[in-house]
C-alpha cells in the first residue's frame, strides 16, 4: 500500500501489526468521527451538517467504525473494519445464472483477465468484477446520469439532478438503449445479470460508500450501462460551459472585448463576428451572480466523470518508421487525478471476442486496446456539439411563450420529481423551445463548495436554450463492440462508420498499417459557426441535420510514416465540415511530430520516452521572444526602481535561457510556472476581478477547456487591449510594460517561496501530485470539527504530495489551473502502448489502483508505477506468460443448468 500522509517514506508495504496509542477526548471523538464519515464521504459527495440528535442516533448505531478509527491507528483500524468487503482473489464461487464456469484470474496488480466459453457468461463475469472493484463509481455515474444523486447524497446534489433532468441525459440514455440489436441487448441483460449477483451475495458487505450512506443500489439494467455511456458523450461534448462562459465575460467587458478572450488557436483571427451575433443584446442582465450550470460542470467533472477536459494524446508509428518493422500505437488519456481513476484495466476473453485494454465502470467492453490483431486508442476532437441559444420569452395568461421568428409559441413542458434524502421531494418544471430545454430553471442553484464555478442568473425576459447532437440516435456502442471483434484493419475501419455519439480522434493499426478517423456528430449550421451564443428568435442559426459521416476526416497510411493527434487543430480554418473552433493549444502535438521526425526507428522505448516527455515548447517559444525583444525590455527595465530592476534583469536572464524541461528540479521550470501564474493576474484580473468574482472564475473555466487566452497573450496579441492597467490612471502600459512588472514581481514570489537561493529552487516543491478523495476536497468548507475529523480520515483515503514534472503544455502533462496555483489535477489517467514488433505487444498502466476500496491494496498500488513512468506488459498470446502474470485465479462456477442465457 501507498503510505498516506504524514508518511516519512513515499510508499510501503501494509503493516497491521502497530501499538495502539490513547486518544484523548475518547466520546468527543466517536461523536466527530461519525459526524464526518457519514456527511463526507457519501459516495464523494457531501452535504450539510444534519441535526444533532441524527448524529447521536449515528453514533450509536455505528459506533463501531469512529472507535476502531479512534483507538487504532487509523490507517490499519478502517482496513481492519473493512477488510471483510475485500473479495478473495482466489477460490471458487457458485452462482445462479451462468451456463459455464468463468475464470477470473488477477495479476500483481489486481488487474483482472476474463475468460468463458461464451459471450454471455464474458459479459456476466465483466459485471461480476467491475461490481468487486466500483460499484460505487458505476452507480454514481448512473444516478448523476438520471438526475438521482439525491436520493443517495441527499440536498447537496439537488442542484446538479435539475440540471442533469433540465439536460435529459437520461432521455438520450433510452434513445440510445432503443438501438442496440437483441445480440447486444443480450449481452448488456448478462453483465447486469453479473452486476446483480455480486450485489447479491455482498448485501451484508457492501463498499463503504453506501454503508455509510444507507443507500441501498437498485438491480442493474442494460439502460443503466448506457447512462454511462451518455455520460461519456456529455464529458466529450465541449462548447456549452464555454458559451456560458462567454455570456459571462460579455457582461463584464462587453462582447467585442471578450472576443479577446476566447481565441481558437495563435495567431488565428478572433472570433468578432461570432461574438457580433448578440451585439445589440443587454448582457448587463444576465450579470447576476450566482453559482449553477458552470458549477455543475466542475462538479461533474471532479466527482463523476472527467468532463470537458483537453484530453489526451495519440500517435501510430507505420512500418517503415520503427525498428521492428511493424506498427506501432500509443494513446494517454488525459484525465481527472482522483480516486478511484476513471479507466479499469482488464482483459477478456471468450469465443467471438478477445481484447485487453482499459474500460469504463459500468460497461462491458473494452473502450481502447488491442484485440490480438488490431489496437485503437483516442483523444478528444474537441467537438463544437452544443448550441446556446439565447430565447426571448413572455408570460401571457399563466403561460410562457418564446419568440420563434414572427409568432410567440408557448414552451413545451414536462414535470420531474427529484426525491431527496432527508428532504421532501422536488418538483421541477423544465421547459422546451424549439432548440431544445431552457437552462434558467438549473441555473439557479446555490454554491455549496468552492469547487463550484459562478456564473449569472437569467434575467425575466430571456431564456437560455441548450441544442445538442445528443438526442441523435444511432448504434454508436453497437460499433465499439464491433471494433474490439475486428479481425484485421478492414474490419476495423467498417466497424468505426457510424459511430455519431462519441466525438474522437480515433486512430487504430494492425502489424503493416495505420488510420486515423474522425467520429461523433456535427451540426449542420443554416448560418454562423455555433462557437458563441446565438439569438434564437430570429431562426437564421437554426440546425439543418447533422454532417453525413462519411464526410468527416479520415486518413490511411500517411506518406509521413506517422499519424499523431492532440486536441490540436486537425483541420484548415476553413475546412468543410465544421467541427469546432474550440482546440487546444498546438504544443505537445507540435512536440510529438518533432519527436517522431528525429528517427525513422521508433521503438518501444523511444515510444515510452515520449509519453514521459516533459520539454515545454510554449517555454521555449517564450526563450525565443525575450531573446529577441531584448533590448526593448532592457529599454524598459532601465525605467524601473533598482530593486524592481535587479529582480526583473535575473528573471529575464533565467527564462531566456531556460531549456523548456519542466523537471521537478529545474529552476528554470520553477521561475516559468511562476511567471505564467503572475503575468495572468497582471494582465487580465483588473479588468475581470475580483478573483472571486463570476467573470474571473468564468476565464478560469475557458482558460482549462481549449486554447487560453493566457498563452495567446503571452505569446502574442501585442494589440489587445487588456495590456492596459485600467487601474493606473493618467498611464496606458503596452505588453512590454507588463511583461517587466510580471518578471520582477516572479522573481520576487520565487524568492519568498522557495529561497534565497536560485540554484535550489525546486518544480516539485511546489507542483504536486496528490491522489484526495472526496471528503479531502471538502475540508475548506466544513465546520471547525468535521474539518479535523476530515483531516484524520485524509489518512486513509488519500495518497501524496509528490513531486509532479511537466506542465499543461507537456507530453506527460501535468495540468494545474494557470492564476490559481499549482495543484497538478490533470493527468495521463492511462498510457497504452501496442508495438505490433514484439511477441507480447500490448502494453499499459494505469494513474491509480484497480480498485475503488480503500481497504484493499488493489486501492493505490498502481500509483508508484505511474509515478515511476515505466509501462508494463500485459500477456495476451502466450498461454505460459498469462498465467505467469494472471496468478491468483478465482471460478464463477454455475449453480444450476441454464443453457438459455446464450
Amino acid at each position: 500500500m501507498i503510505r498516506r500522509h504524514g508518511d516519512s517514506a513515499p510508499w510501503r508495504e501494509h503493516d497491521s501489526h502497530q501499538k495502539s496509542p490513547e486518544f484523548p477526548g475518547f466520546f468527543m471523538c466517536v461523536a466527530a468521527l461519525t459526524w464526518a464519515c457519514k456527511r463526507c464521504l457519501v459516495s464523494r459527495i457531501q452535504g450539510p451538517p444534519p441535526a444533532w440528535d441524527d448524529v447521536m442516533r449515528r453514533v450509536l448505531l455505528r459506533w463501531s467504525l469512529p472507535f476502531l478509527l479512534v483507538c487504532l491507528p487509523g490507517c490499519d483500524a478502517m482496513d481492519l473494519l473493512l477488510r471483510n468487503t475485500v473479495d478473495s482473489e482466489e477460490g471458487e464461487v457458485r452462482l445462479a445464472g451462468l451456463t459455464a464456469p468463468v475464470t477470473i484470474q488477477r495479476d500483481e496488480l489486481g488487474v483482472p483477465r476474463i475468460e468463458a466459453a461464451s459471450e454471455g457468461d464474458l459479459a456476466f463475469g465483466m459485471g461480476y468484477v467491475m461490481a468487486s472493484d466500483r460499484l460505487a463509481q458505476m452507480v454514481s455515474y448512473s444516478l448523476v446520469a438520471q438526475g438521482r444523486m439525491s436520493e443517495m447524497a441527499g440536498p447537496v446534489t439537488r442542484d446538479l439532478d435539475v440540471y442533469m433532468r433540465t439536460l435529459g441525459v437520461r432521455r438520450n440514455a433510452e434513445q440510445q438503449m432503443a438501438q442496440v440489436s437483441p445480440a447486444l441487448q443480450k449481452n448488456l441483460q448478462r453483465f447486469a445479470d453479473g452486476v446483480n449477483a455480486w450485489v447479491q451475495t455482498h448485501k451484508d458487505r457492501l463498499p463503504l460508500d453506501f454503508r455509510l450512506s444507507g443507500y441501498t443500489p437498485e438491480p442493474w439494467t442494460p439502460v443503466n450501462s448506457m447512462d454511462v455511456f451518455a455520460m461519456l458523450n456529455l464529458g466529450l461534448s465541449l462548447n456549452l460551459p464555454e458559451e456560458i462562459a462567454f455570456l459571462d465575460l460579455a457582461a463584464a467587458v462587453g462582447p467585442e472585448k471578450a472576443a479577446w478572450l476566447v481565441p481558437s488557436g495563435p495567431g488565428e483571427a478572433l472570433p468578432l463576428e461570432e461574438a457580433g451575433k448578440l451585439k445589440d443584446f443587454p448582457f448587463s442582465k444576465l450579470m447576476t451572480v450566482t453559482t449553477a450550470q458552470a458549477a455543475m460542470q466542475k462538479q461533474l467533472g471532479e466527482f463523476f466523470v472527467p468532463l470537458r477536459q483537453a484530453a489526451s494524446n495519440n500517435w501510430a508509428v507505420a512500418p517503415q518508421n520503427t525498428l521492428g518493422k511493424a506498427s506501432i500505437l500509443a494513446n494517454d488519456t488525459h484525465l481527472m487525478l482522483e480516486h478511484p481513476p476513471v479507466w479499469m484495466l482488464m482483459q477478456l476473453a471468450a469465443p467471438g471476442y478477445h481484447a485487453g485494454g482499459v474500460a469504463i465502470a459500468g460497461i462491458p467492453g473494452i473502450v481502447a486496446g488491442y484485440n490480438g490483431h488490431v489496437a485503437w486508442g483516442m483523444t478528444m476532437v474537441m467537438a463544437d456539439s452544443q448550441d446556446v441559444f439565447v430565447e426571448r420569452l413572455r408570460q401571457q395568461d399563466g403561460k410562457t411563450l418564446y419568440q420563434y421568428r414572427d409568432e410567440w409559441r408557448p414552451v413545451q413542458q414536462r414535470e420531474e420529481i427529484i426525491r431527496i434524502k432527508g428532504e421532501a421531494d422536488h418538483k421541477v418544471v423544465v421547459q422546451e423551445t424549439v432548440h431544445g430545454p431552457l437552462l434558467n430553471t438549473a441555473l439557479r442553484g446555490k454554491q455549496v463548495n468552492e469547487i463550484m464555478l459562478p456564473t449569472f442568473k437569467v434575467a425575466d425576459g430571456y431564456g437560455l436554450a441548450v441544442q445538442t447532437t445528443a438526442s441523435v440516435a444511432d448504434k454508436s456502442m453497437e460499433r465499439f463492440f464491433m471494433l474490439g471483434q475486428a479481425q484485421d484493419f478492414k474490419a476495423a475501419q467498417a466497424a468505426l462508420e457510424g459511430i455519431g455519439f462519441i466525438h474522437l480522434n480515433l486512430l487504430f493499426a494492425d502489424a503493416g498499417n495505420i488510420g486515423w478517423q474522425v467520429t461523433g456528430n456535427y451540426p449542420q449550421r443554416r448560418k454562423g459557426r455555433g462557437y458563441l451564443p446565438s439569438p434564437g428568435w430570429t431562426g437564421e442559426y437554426d440546425w439543418e441535420g447533422v454532417v453525413p459521416f462519411a464526410s468527416l476526416p479520415r486518413e490511411v497510411n500517411p506518406a509521413a510514416g506517422f499519424l499523431a493527434t492532440a486536441n490540436h487543430r486537425t483541420v484548415a480554418t476553413d475546412h468543410v465540415p465544421h467541427l469546432t473552433d474550440s482546440w487546444y493549444a498546438p504544443e505537445r502535438h507540435e512536440r510529438i511530430v518533432e519527436s517522431l521526425q528525429e528517427s525513422r526507428e521508433q521503438t518501444l522505448a523511444t515510444t515510452v520516452g515520449l509519453q514521459n516527455d516533459i520539454k515545454d515548447l510554449a517555454a521555449l517559444k517564450l526563450a525565443r521572444l525575450l531573446r529577441e525583444k531584448d533590448g526593448l525590455l532592457r529599454e524598459r527595465l532601465g525605467k524601473m526602481p533598482e530593486a524592481a530592476r535587479e529582480s526583473a534583469e535575473k528573471s529575464l536572464l533565467m527564462l531566456q535561457q531556460f531549456d523548456g524541461q519542466m523537471g521537478i528540479s529545474a529552476p528554470g521550470a520553477t521561475l516559468y510556472g511562476i511567471f505564467l501564474d503572475d503575468l495572468t493576474r497582471q494582465v487580465f484580473a483588473d479588468e475581470l476581478g475580483p478573483r472571486d468574482g463570476s467573470a474571473w472564475q468564468s476565464f478560469l473555466l475557458a482558460n482549462l477547456i481549449t486554447y487560453s487566452a493566457q498563452q495567446d497573450h503571452m505569446l502574442g496579441r501585442e494589440d489587445s487591449p487588456f495590456w492596459d492597467d485600467v487601474n493606473t490612471a493618467g498611464l496606458r502600459e503596452d505588453k512590454w510594460d507588463i511583461v517587466v512588472r510580471t518578471l520582477a514581481m516572479s522573481w520576487q514570489e520565487s524568492l519568498l517561496r522557495l529561497g534565497s537561493d536560485p540554484r535550489q529552487w525546486r518544480w516539485g516543491k511546489v507542483h504536486t501530485y496528490a491522489w484526495e478523495s472526496g471528503s479531502t476536497r471538502m475540508k475548506p468548507h466544513l465546520p471547525a470539527v468535521p474539518a479535523m475529523v476530515v483531516g484524520l480520515l485524509g489518512r486513509y483515503l488519500d495518497r501524496g504530495p509528490y513531486p509532479a514534472p511537466g506542465s499543461t503544455n507537456t507530453v506527460n502533462v501535468a495540468g494545474y489551473t494557470i492564476g490559481e496555483g499549482f495543484k497538478v489535477w490533470n493527468v495521463p489517467a492511462m498510457r497504452l502502448i501496442v508495438d505490433f514488433s514484439q511477441k507480447e505487444p500490448l502494453h499499459l498502466i494505469n494513474a491509480g489502483g484497480q480498485s475503488g476500496n480503500p481497504a484493499s491494496r488493489h486501492y493505490d498500488d498502481g500509483i508508484p508505477l505511474f509515478l515511476s513512468g515505466s509501462n508494463r506488459v500485459m500477456a495476451f498470446h502466450d498461454p505460459v506468460l498469462v498465467n505467469q502474470q494472471f496468478s491468483r485465479k478465482l471460478v464463477l462456477q454455475p449453480a444450476e443448468k441454464n443453457f438459455d442465457k446464450n
